[in-house]
């Protein structure tokens, strides 16, 4: 096999061949760099040591105005960030990162309190009332008078802490201000079904354990209707199961050799596999375990953790916009906007 040599155009232009030689230059200078350093150091990086410095103030603000909470005995397992809002001592929270914990404490600067009560719990926006009894004043965060951030805006959020002193996170608000449907929980019957030769709807499996053994379906039932609704094709019966809560029972005609059968089969909640998205995202280790079914949040990109919410967002003011409540995925986390935050204190607090 032979090889043809392509022609190479090189241009006269002084211009051009100046981009050339500087072009050339600077990749060889990153290759160069990246070879020896394998990437940037850690202190350059996006939320390395110098982005931190360039930040002071707004971390100064996290450190005098955020709680680090414990749900171990010890207080030594950070297991939530909250938000300070008075100076005698209230603090809000993630309530569902809490939940059912034995033993609560919590460190605001470097001042430990290991008796806090809990007052009252906002379901809507996943939202708990905690108070401690402060020797001194604490200093609660300002929040913003403003509403909706524009897409681009720089906010601060805490990042990883030690004992004695916060760190610090930078994002910018990466889509538009909005309601979090709520997700659509999915219900099962426990069968698996095929078309046969006839172009009926056969029981080719029943699930061990679910509604459909329990109420005595076996492989081989034909199915006739579901609910009265006559199942012809497979979105017949989603139709009639998309309306239905785990829980619930449906009718079922059945033909079992050459018996016409009814039963009543119970319903139970499919368990949904794990997208794509949430296994990069890091799955049940990063994400927080309630990340939908919030009235309106602000949608940011600062990576942060599961652990990591619960604290304020602040603008480059060191002025709180809004409480971070869930790590939603690998590219975003929520925060509940300073408007509504301020609606939220007022009913937690009466």
């Amino acid at each position: 096999m032979t090889h043809k040599k392509l022609p190479i155009v090189m241009s006269t232009s002084p211009f051009a061949m100046l981009s050339c030689t500087m072009l050339g230059l600077a990749m060889l200078l990153s290759c160069q760099m990246v070879s020896a350093q394998g990437g940037l150091p850690a202190e350059q990086r996006i939320n390395g040591k110098r982005v931190w410095a360039a930040f002071e103030q707004q971390r100064q603000v996290l450190q005098g105005s955020s709680a680090v909470i414990y749900t171990d005995e010890k207080s030594r397992i950070k297991s939530i960030y909250g938000v300070v809002i008075r100076e005698d001592g209230y603090v809000l929270t993630k309530a569902s990162a809490i939940e059912g914990a034995l033993a609560l404490s919590l460190r605001i600067g470097s001042t430990l309190y290991s008796e806090v009560e809990r007052l009252a719990v906002d379901d809507d926006w996943d939202v708990a009332l905690l108070k401690v009894n402060p020797s001194e004043a604490l200093i609660p965060v300002e929040l913003a008078e403003g509403d909706d951030l524009e897409q681009g805006y720089w906010v601060i959020s805490n990042g990883s802490t030690t004992r004695s002193n916060r760190r610090l996170r930078v994002g910018i608000v990466s889509a538009e201000t909005r309601k979090i449907t709520e997700t659509k929980i999915r219900v099962v019957m426990g069968v698996e079904f095929k078309k046969d030769e006839e172009d009926k709807w056969k029981i080719a499996n029943v699930t061990e354990g679910k509604g459909a053994e329990e109420a005595g379906l076996k492989a081989g039932d034909v199915i006739v209707s579901v609910d009265g609704v006559d199942l012809v094709e497979r979105q017949d019966l989603l139709d009639v199961l998309e309306k239905k809560q785990p829980g619930d029972d449906v009718t079922i005609k059945l033909i079992r050799g050459t018996e016409q059968l009814n039963f009543v089969v119970g319903l139970s909640e499919k368990v949904l596999r794990m997208s794509r998205n949430d296994q990069m995202s890091g799955g049940e280790d990063q994400l927080s375990a309630r990340r939908s079914e919030f009235p309106r949040v602000i949608h940011h990109d600062t990576p942060l953790t599961k652990v990591s919410v619960g604290g304020p967002l602040l603008d480059l003011d060191g002025v709180c916009v809004g409480m971070n409540i869930a790590r939603a995925s690998r590219v975003a986390t929520f925060a509940i906007p300073a408007r509504e935050l301020r609606g939220l204190i007022a009913s937690l607090l009466e």
